[in-house]
């Protein structure tokens, strides 16, 4: 540690003013690198050798030699030249710019910023911490060890209980690292809530390596647990968080996240959680009552998600998801390891989540693609995790791999443009019929020279593709056609259209015109194939038909433009189609009976895309039948985002003659500066019931928030009290379910981009 005012430099400082030959002056001011001191009355004692000064006391290290500047105030101080010592009492205070120190008295050495404090208080003003003790070690420039401590992140106002707050028998304070308390009780306006032996939080907002929050619950399934996270700050591009923990009532868990951040493109995170779990489901205690009772007793869930940005438009994606058993996800959804908060991690960082928990099928995925400015190369490779207890007949498909090469280009000198996709796959199973399959299927696009007002073309193709068939498992799978195949099929397509647009003047609020475009299109599609041999069902080109079919379509696009704020704007406002096909195969078929009746018209289907404001969207989907059965379904969705964060959507979703008939909506807002409310509502419309339900109020005022949290769903209710502590990074929450379980939660605080599909 650096010396910060030697005996030797002391002395020689004091011989060389003129005052301190007496034994007492008046008000003084005196240098010597690196301190200046001022008081009303400077005193000069020997034997032993002190320096007694009074009275509005500043001793204050300049930081002109490179050090940290550090000022020193009191009534009186007193400097013993022989020990290095300074003694002061009367309104102390040390202030520099990571801390701010008050006293009523301290013994302070100089030469290693150490100090004994009584009555003290500690402020950091990097992230609004206040600590105060009645005895206070200060062990180093920026370490304190406090006895019968307090610690809080909220503003401390004097005669008044603070918020929160933490009283700890014993504390270590690292400035930059972490504190340190020791049997600890949370107290809420005063109110002691919550012991908590040990614990550990950050002191400053750099990421850095300590622990975090303990996750403590209490329920019926899994009895009173506790999960202490451990976070490792590996570098400033990657970290590890660790999650040790026990359940009463299933035993040990283990749970881990490696995340790594290359550049703005390219990250990984990985998460694995294990549970040596005591239960079994049993026919009296099923899990969700399926009828599938697991014994397994080694449990895992493995999730992870990477991408990587290679340059020169080279990208890679990777997804990751393997579990032990169907249960484990929708078992453990909630907490620090749970399937809500990897999913929105997820969601957040990637922007894609995971499969649905209630889906048994855990598919886990690998793409690497590469664009060129007309072409495109992709490859991919797909293995789904089945976790059912009696696995299909056939088994599920695995993708091993799949190569797609895709393109178009002009033909000089002509009016034509020839495009292309191919693609090889290999589709294996372990029980049933797979494939490796190759698909060709160039195309030649002409325009159509129809004038100035009519557009159109025509789209001519030919597809080739190979297969070689496998059939894999038991007999019952066995391949009665040839195992290799190839098909032919050759398509047409022509489409013409005209759009009419026209400007209106309106006077709507700050809209002053709206323009509305109307484009009536009618396309035509023409395929055929020599598929005569049977083959596989596995995806589309598999089930290519036939086809003969004309559609007309209605389009109508619609914007406006207006002033605002003194700016000028032209915005999309949305369209209206309103489609409807022909099927001419079906026309010209042979009637099977006389029951059967031709229905070569589909339904007529309406679709609506609106923006009646910038953060407001409504889109609306029905299909209403020729043929008498009237709407066969519809699809509304409705949302509007407020500019401070508020938002409200309504999710309507019907299909006749299926079990969809499903109610969703979902809002939250600020009703003030600290009251927040959200609700969301599932409801089956079919069987009148809730699926789920949730109510929750939140009162955040500056430091802390508690929200009122009540949820139904088919299976569980809860009720549940968060109490979130602002400042510290972390989060308190204490809750009450239902099934009578409990918990308290201090936590740390999808959509699917792949660029093509199984």
């Amino acid at each position: 540690m650096r010396k910060l005012l030697s005996k030797k430099r002391v002395a020689a400082f004091i011989s060389s003013f003129a005052c301190l030959w007496a034994s007492q002056c008046a008000a003084g001011n005196i240098t010597s690198e690196p301190w200046d001191i001022t008081a009303d009355k400077i005193s000069r004692y020997t034997k032993p050798e002190n320096i007694v000064a009074e009275g509005n006391v500043v001793l204050r290290r300049t930081g002109d030699d490179g050090t940290k500047p550090l000022t020193i105030k009191a009534d009186w101080m007193r400097y013993n030249v022989d020990d290095g010592l300074v003694y002061a009492k009367g309104h102390l205070s040390m202030r520099t710019a990571e801390q701010d120190v008050e006293a009523v008295e301290a013994v302070i050495d100089l030469s290693d910023e150490t100090a004994t404090l009584t009555d003290t208080t500690l402020f950091v003003p990097e992230n609004n911490l206040h600590f105060s003790g009645r005895e206070v070690e200060k062990t180093g420039p920026i370490t304190y060890h406090f006895k019968d401590g307090d610690f809080t992140a909220c503003k401390v106002e004097e005669g008044k209980a603070p918020p929160w707050q933490f009283h700890s028998g014993e504390a270590v304070v690292k400035l930059e690292k972490v504190v340190v308390l020791k049997h600890t009780v949370l107290r809420v306006k005063g109110m002691p809530v919550l012991y908590v032996p040990y614990m550990a939080v950050p002191a400053n907002t750099k990421r850095k390596t300590g622990f975090l929050f303990p996750e403590i619950s209490q329920s019926e399934r899994s009895g009173t647990g506790l999960i202490t996270p451990y976070f490792v700050d590996l570098s400033p591009s990657s970290d590890l968080t660790l999650y040790p923990g026990y359940l009463s009532e299933r035993g040990m868990v283990a749970g881990a996240e490696f995340r790594h951040v290359t550049d703005f493109n390219s990250q990984e995170t990985i998460a694995a959680t294990y549970i040596h779990d005591k239960t079994e489901d049993t026919a009296a205690d099923d899990f969700k009552s399926d009828d599938y009772l697991r014994t397994d007793q080694n449990r895992y869930w493995i999730r992870g998600k990477l991408d990587h940005d290679f340059g020169n438009d080279l990208l890679a994606k990777i997804d990751l998801d393997l579990a032990s058993d169907r249960d484990f996800v929708e078992e453990f959804q909630r907490g620090v390891n749970g399937f809500d908060d990897s999913d929105r991690n997820f969601l957040r960082d990637y922007n894609r989540g995971l499969t649905e928990a209630t889906i048994p099928y855990r598919p886990s995925q690998m793409q690497l693609a590469k664009s060129w400015s007309s072409s495109f190369l992709g490859g991919q490779m797909v293995g789904i995790n089945d976790l059912t207890d009696v696995k299909d007949a056939p088994t599920q498909v695995n993708t091993l791999p799949q190569v797609l090469y895709s393109g178009v280009f002009e033909l000089e000198r002509m009016p034509l443009s020839l495009s292309w996709d191919s693609g090889y796959v290999h589709y294996w199973r372990e029980e049933g019929v797979g494939e490796q399959r190759f698909d060709l299927h160039p195309q030649l696009t002409s325009t159509l020279p129809l004038g100035q007002y009519i557009e159109g073309t025509v789209t001519s193709g030919l597809r080739e593709t190979a297969y070689r068939i496998d059939a894999n498992g038991a007999d019952a799978f066995d391949w009665d056609y040839d195992q290799e195949q190839n098909r032919t099929a050759w398509d047409l397509g022509a489409n013409i259209a005209t759009t009419v647009a026209r400007d209106f003047d309106m006077h709507l609020g700050s809209i002053s015109s709206f323009n509305h475009a109307i484009r009536p299109e009618i396309a035509y599609g023409y395929g055929t194939l020599d598929k005569e041999d049977e083959l596989p069902d596995i995806d589309e080109v598999d089930l290519l038909a036939p086809e003969n079919l004309i559609t007309y379509s209605l389009n109508n696009y619609f914007r406006v433009a207006g002033s605002k704020d003194g700016k000028e704007y032209d915005r999309y406002l949305g369209y209206l189609k309103i489609l409807q096909s022909y099927d001419i195969h079906e026309d010209r078929r042979d009637l099977t009976g006389p029951a059967d009746e031709k229905q070569p018209f589909s339904d007529v289907t309406l679709q609506l895309n609106l923006y009646p404001l910038p953060r407001w969207q409504t889109r609306y989907e029905t299909a209403y039948s020729v043929y008498g059965d009237g709407v066969t379904g519809h699809d509304l969705f409705t949302r509007y985002l407020s500019p401070r964060g508020d938002s409200a959507s309504l999710d309507y979703r019907y299909t006749k003659g299926s079990e969809i008939n499903q109610l969703n909506a979902e809002v939250i807002t600020r009703l003030t500066d600290t009251w927040y409310l959200e609700t969301d509502l599932k409801q089956s419309l079919d069987s009148n019931t809730i699926t789920r339900a949730s109510f929750g109020l939140t009162y955040h005022p500056q430091c802390w928030a508690i929200k009122f949290l009540a949820e139904k769903s088919s299976d569980d209710q809860r009720i549940a009290i968060l109490f979130s502590l602002v400042g510290l990074g972390q989060s308190l929450g204490v809750g009450f379910s239902g099934d009578s379980a409990g918990s308290v939660d201090l936590d740390s605080g999808g959509g699917n981009d792949f660029i093509f599909d199984q």
